[in-house]
């Protein structure tokens, strides 16, 4: 039976894990991710946001552990608009009560499309999101002339993973790699690890950016997932399991 190797934060993979053992599908947690808070003693101030303006989370993380700070003033300031960068971004906002835009095409190309942000006149935008990351979004909104701000909430470690754990699961295997900075280590560390030969199992990647960023590190079997929820890996591994004659 094909085993999904689930690559995200702890948390999050276990509670996927439970999501596929109700369907059946047999999972492994190897977290190549985690999170944690920015320090207070490095943490600055939250920017203000602007009445009429626009914050964006980019990340469901950023809902966790931005919009504590944040909650008040969403809810005090007139007109604000809310985005998120996907649905799953979408739902965790969605669970605090906050209702959110989110694009079709998950990532920041498919919020630069959205109408309010590609308008002749962009919103006062604050962008709740990780340290690091891509800086797509904020440079090519303050290009369409908008003012811009960004806040980083947490930050992402690496702990430690052992690529030999694999050999113990046998084959065949599909990963999972849910944003493009766990794909490229997920793929390192396959390399580094004389594990090359792995390149051939199934990845499943929540963007056609993360696809063509796959392709690019060797991968030869890409599924596109919907988005990079649970449901939409549920429903991306399913077909396929069932065409390997799994389920």
């Amino acid at each position: 039976m094909t085993t999904a190797v689930l690559t995200r934060t702890e948390a999050d993979s276990q509670r996927l894990s439970m999501l596929l053992q109700g369907s059946g599908i047999a999972s492994v947690v190897w977290p190549l991710i985690s999170i944690s808070p920015i320090p207070d003693e490095e943490q600055v101030a939250v920017p203000e946001l602007s009445p009429g303006g626009c914050c964006i989370f980019i990340s469901a993380n950023a809902v966790r552990f931005g919009l504590p700070e944040l909650a008040a003033e969403l809810d005090q300031t007139p007109a604000i608009k809310v985005l998120a960068v996907g649905r799953k971004t979408q739902e965790t906002l969605a669970a605090s009560g906050i209702e959110a835009i989110a694009p079709e095409q998950p990532d920041s190309e498919g919020l630069l499309a959205l109408p309010m942000l590609s308008a002749s006149v962009i919103p006062d935008t604050v962008i709740i999101k990780g340290e690091g990351g891509r800086e797509l979004l904020a440079t090519e909104l303050r290009r369409r002339g908008g003012q811009v701000k960004e806040w980083s909430c947490y930050r992402r470690c690496w702990p430690q993973a052992d690529p030999d754990l694999l050999n113990r699961l046998g084959r065949p295997l599909v990963f999972q790699a849910s944003s493009g900075e766990i794909l490229q280590r997920l793929s390192q560390l396959l390399a580094g690890s004389e594990k090359q030969y792995l390149l051939q199992s199934p990845v499943i990647v929540p963007s056609d950016r993360v696809a063509r960023l796959a392709e690019d590190l060797g991968w030869d079997r890409v599924i596109r997932a919907q988005d990079a929820s649970d449901h939409g890996f549920l429903n991306a591994i399913k077909p396929m399991l069932s065409v390997d004659g799994n389920r």
